[in-house]
Parts: C-alpha cells; structure tokens; sequence
C-alpha cells in the first residue's frame, strides 16, 4: 500500500487484568529490528517497543472484512 499507513487484519482481543505483564513473541526480523533500535536508544527493549507501538497508532488501518 501506498498511503504510508500500517495495515493489519482486524480482530478481537482481551485487554490485560491490573497487574498481569503480557508475553510477545516477535518473529526474528522484528526481533532484530527492535535490537538496532534499542542499540541506538538509553531505553530499555520493553520501553522502546512500548513507545514504537504507542507513537505508531495513528499510522494503523484495520482491513477487517466486510459482511
């Protein structure tokens, strides 16, 4: 796509209970993406993948399908 948007299928999901620490599993690209960026940051994996996501939300289309 072409918009400079980020597009992901849309779904469903639980928000996590007060006090629960999610699990994340990354494929090794991300993985290694998220390594360099946290190689160039004082921030720590958790922070930096924190503020990528939270920075990133407006850039996000969910392509759900239609009924």
């Amino acid at each position: 796509m072409s918009d400079r948007k980020i597009h992901i299928p849309g779904r469903k999901l639980e928000k996590l209970r007060p006090g629960q620490q999610p699990v994340i599993r990354l494929t090794p690209e991300a993985y290694d993406a998220l390594m360099e960026i946290t190689n160039e940051s004082s921030l720590s994996v958790k922070m930096v993948a924190s503020e990528i996501i939270l920075q990133s939300r407006d850039c996000i289309v969910y392509d759900r399908e239609k009924e």
